[in-house]
């Protein structure tokens, strides 16, 4: 069996109990979404992202240039639990965008100037978004924003 269809068995196997588990905690609707409605989209998306690993597997680890997936999915690894280390200390601003930035230029390969760009902007974007218009509170951490952010 190779490690594309093990993986689909592995996110199946995840899939359907948080798929479950998110449904006991209301689903709600679109325009109402209950605690669980999230959790069940992503349990759904998974099911299908392993359904397809099941059926379609890729046809090998190493890519065309040679190197291994394996370090980029480590770094990617690393690079979220930095994030969930670091979102207090540092704040959502700077922890979201460096977290950004290492993904953009080592994991997918940009240019720095393109991953500095994209990862500031994704970031600023994201805090409005959620700060201002959703009005959730995030951690401000070491870079002091404007009164009423």
């Amino acid at each position: 069996m190779s490690l594309d269809r093990i993986l689909g068995v592995g996110a199946l196997l995840l899939a359907v109990p948080v798929g479950v588990a998110s449904w006991g905690f209301g689903v709600g609707t679109p325009k109402s979404p209950g605690a669980g409605f999230w959790p069940l989209v992503i349990s759904v998306v998974m099911f299908g992202l392993g359904v397809s690993l099941i059926l379609r597997p890729s046809p090998g680890l190493v890519k065309a240039g040679g190197s291994s997936r394996w370090g980029r999915f480590n770094l990617t690894l690393v690079t979220l639990a930095f994030y969930v280390v670091a979102l207090e200390p540092l704040g959502y601003l700077a922890t979201t965008a460096l977290m950004l930035l290492v993904q953009f230029r080592w994991v997918e390969g940009r240019s720095w100037r393109s991953s500095l760009g994209i990862a500031l902007l994704a970031s600023l974007v994201s805090l409005v978004l959620f700060r201002v218009l959703l009005k959730v509170s995030l951690p401000t951490g070491v870079i002091p924003l404007p009164r009423g952010w």
